[in-house]
């Protein structure tokens, strides 16, 4: 079978299609007259596939065409940067330059060369077209994923300093890979239809970029690894918002802790928020922790959210809508020692929903604060918190427990699974581990166990313990393999079969070293952990974090400091890169982008009303017949039979003359015969004809009869419901 020949119109529009993706690909790779030469190059390979498919040209002979060219642009670019006599004569840097631009030029041919001809000789293959293009365009950005919105530099530093959002070109740059696979994925052969679906893609694009900022831009990924930091079901924070006073009943809202298997960590680098830290503060054990949520009730299974009136008061509660103060944060934290406690002031700035407020170690008060970038900061609020300064030495001595709490609430946190095991194990660690003189201490059993536990487990995202009876158990008492739900689960139950009133808390760990210096600290997914909490009096909930020294899956990777300096200026409300007040530049941004907007929207209304017109004329049609005069009636009627054909996929040909089509379907509608020959005949003037209106009214019904004789319901009733199958009648 011959390969239809594609019009003038349909090679240059794919031939500038494949210069866009070459130009895409080679531009973060070369120079600027690589970058042409490969758009040149890639044009002018598609236009020869274009042209030389629909013959007799063997499929082999024209590939091994295209691999020769490949080798030869290896072999021309060692030539010309490998010749002494020519690196001589141009230069050095000349000789690099003319060398990538022969090696790109021809490289480029050669491949459109191979993809268009592949695509048009079998259609199929025409995938392998279109992932190459999405691969230019994919490659262009892909320093942006994980959310990193500074990179790649060449893209986002203009944006930046002419005070917009980078995102914005991402979206232009994702548009415009849209553009160029809907416009190879088309094989019109008509000049007329190509620019129509040209004209439609342009149409969508426009409306798409125009309107962002009305569609806002794509938020971080939902979910917190199963520590019921942010929600999995895309909840919006303003449905879990109380008063902002700490007046909610359950203190952990929807928090919850879950035993996973086979963790997906593919998604947990995207930055979930940024904390500005206004005062100066460096942990004893040089980790920052962020309690979001604790866990002290054991169910049976594991720790849950305690539902006891009076237990865990300290936890924040709600989003500010006001200042508010933690009224059960415990007495170490309503009196600080300075010896112990001190006061340290951050903001938090968050990219993602959140279940709740997390505040730096021990919150003290929530107040809100002022937004600097809604579109890019889910909320802000400011954070005081009672953060430890005193180390494990000085807590020597200190009583477990508070000295106010009634039995139940200190039986509540000291109960774990009715298995001797944990207390077994217990007592062994504290015998091994622990002189005599400190077998009896708090805080020396709880140094004991986290470090045994750092010693013998392992760390891994792939364990399998959930499906067990108990997980906890499953884990300690088999691999010692697990992730940080296990290693703060086993903490707990050691420490409570010590007699130590002890909790799990979740939230964010952050290494001090991530810092780098700077006030701004970017959390990300990764950094969600849980970790044991033990009670000391007159120190309040000290973390005793457990760190496996044998670790299989890989640790929290540091941030990005440029993106963590950017996203901290932003959330201060500054511009990363002061616009130069002379350069137009801004001012055309910002005009750019207003135009845009204008036009985007404009379009989006015309649509609207196109669309709306559409339906309306379809509706009017249809119903036409029905208030129509006497005269008007074979005109209408018709048109009305031959909307319901159309909608039935029944309709005339280009050329076709109305009765010949109407002896085309006499088999399945006879009654659009007579139909046909009244229209006909009062168009020609028929006196009877025209006058006959109920002839034309009973045809019509007649007609919609036999449709529904001939095809299914559903077939019917999506005819129907298709807005456009008129604009096909005729």
């Amino acid at each position: 079978m011959k390969t239809p020949r594609a019009s003038w119109f349909s090679i240059l529009l794919t031939a500038l299609v494949h210069a866009a993706a070459a130009a895409v690909f080679t531009w973060p790779l070369a120079t600027t007259a690589s970058v042409v030469s490969a758009a040149v190059g890639s044009a002018v390979g598609a236009s020869i596939a274009a042209r030389v498919a629909p013959g007799r040209l063997r499929a082999t002979s024209l590939f091994a065409l295209a691999i020769s060219g490949l080798f030869l642009a290896v072999g021309l670019r060692a030539l010309v940067t490998g010749t002494a006599g020519i690196t001589a004569a141009l230069g050095p840097a000349t000789s690099l330059r003319v060398g990538d631009a022969l090696f790109f030029g021809l490289g480029a041919a050669s491949i459109s060369l191979g993809l268009r001809f592949a695509a048009i000789r079998r259609p199929a293959l025409g995938a392998l077209e279109v992932l190459a293009a999405a691969l230019s365009f994919g490659q262009l950005v892909v320093a942006h994923r994980q959310g990193a919105i500074n990179r790649p530099f060449e893209l986002a530093d203009p944006i930046l300093a002419a005070g917009g959002d980078p995102t914005i070109i991402f979206l232009v740059v994702g548009a415009c890979a849209t553009a160029v696979i809907v416009l190879l994925m088309l094989r019109e052969r008509s000049a007329v239809r190509s620019l129509l679906h040209l004209a439609v893609v342009a149409l969508l694009l426009f409306a798409v970029m125009g309107t962002s900022r009305v569609l806002e831009l794509p938020p971080p990924p939902p979910g917190g690894a199963g520590l019921g930091l942010r929600p999995e079901d895309g909840e919006s924070d303003e449905e879990r918002d109380g008063e902002g006073g700490g007046e909610s009943d359950d203190p952990n809202q929807e928090d919850d802790l879950e035993f996973r298997d086979q963790l997906d960590n593919s998604s947990s680098q995207v930055p979930v928020g940024v904390v500005l830290f206004h005062d100066d503060y460096s942990p004893p054990s040089g980790m920052y922790y962020f309690r979001q949520g604790a866990f002290s009730q054991y169910n049976g299974r594991r720790l849950v959210a305690a539902t006891m009136p009076g237990v865990d008061q300290d936890i924040a509660r709600d989003f500010p809508l006001r200042a508010y103060e933690i009224a059960g944060a415990p007495p170490a934290l309503r009196d600080l020692d300075p010896s112990r406690r001190e006061k340290v002031q951050t903001t938090v700035a968050l990219l993602a929903e959140h279940t709740r407020p997390f505040g730096l170690e021990s919150p003290i008060a929530l107040q809100p604060a002022t937004n600097p970038d809604p579109e890019r900061f889910r909320r802000t609020y400011s954070v005081t918190s009672g953060v430890l300064v005193a180390d494990l030495g000085a807590m020597l001595g200190a009583p477990a427990g508070d000295p106010s709490w009634s039995p139940e609430v200190r039986a509540l946190y000291t109960l774990g699974p009715d298995d001797p095991r944990y207390t077994d194990l217990a007592q062994r660690i504290i015998r091994e581990q622990l002189p005599p003189h400190l077998q009896d201490d708090p805080i020396a059993k709880t140094a004991a166990i986290t470090s045994w536990l750092g010693a013998q487990g392992t760390y891994s995202l792939r364990s399998r313990h959930a499906e067990a009876d108990d997980p906890t158990a499953d884990f300690l008492f088999g691999d010692v393999t697990g992730y940080c739900v296990h290693f703060a689960h086993a903490g707990a139950y050691l420490m409570r079969a010590a007699g130590l009133p002890t909790r799990v808390a979740t939230g964010y760990a952050i290494d001090e070293a991530n810092r780098q210096g700077g006030s701004a600290l970017l959390v990300s997914g990764e950094t969600s952990h849980a970790w044991p909490e033990v009670y000391l009096d007159g120190f309040g909930w000290v973390v005793t974090d457990i760190a496996p020294q044998n670790v299989i899956s890989p640790p929290p990777s540091p941030p990005d400091p440029d993106l963590q300096r950017l996203l901290g200026e932003l959330a201060r409300g500054l511009r990363p890169l002061p616009p130069d007040p002379e350069a137009p530049l801004p001012a055309t941004i910002a005009a750019g982008i207003d135009i845009a907007r204008a036009i985007g929207l404009g379009l989006l209304w015309l649509a609207a009303l196109l669309f709306a017109f559409v339906v309306v004329a379809k509706i009017w049609r249809r119903v036409a017949p029905s208030f129509a005069s006497a005269g008007a009636q074979p005109r209408v009627a018709y048109r009305a039979a031959l909307d319901r054909l159309g909608e039935l996929s029944l309709r005339r040909q280009p050329g076709e003359s109305r009765e010949h089509f109407a002896a085309r379907i006499r088999a399945r509608v006879p009654s659009f015969d007579a139909l046909t020959e009244l229209h006909v005949g009062a168009a020609f003037g028929s006196a009877r004809a025209a006058k006959d209106a109920a002839g034309a009214r009973d045809r019509l019904r007649s007609v919609r009869a036999e449709l529904g004789d001939t095809f299914p319901l559903w077939r019917r009733v999506l005819g129907a419901l298709t807005p456009w199958s008129w604009l096909r009648s005729r």
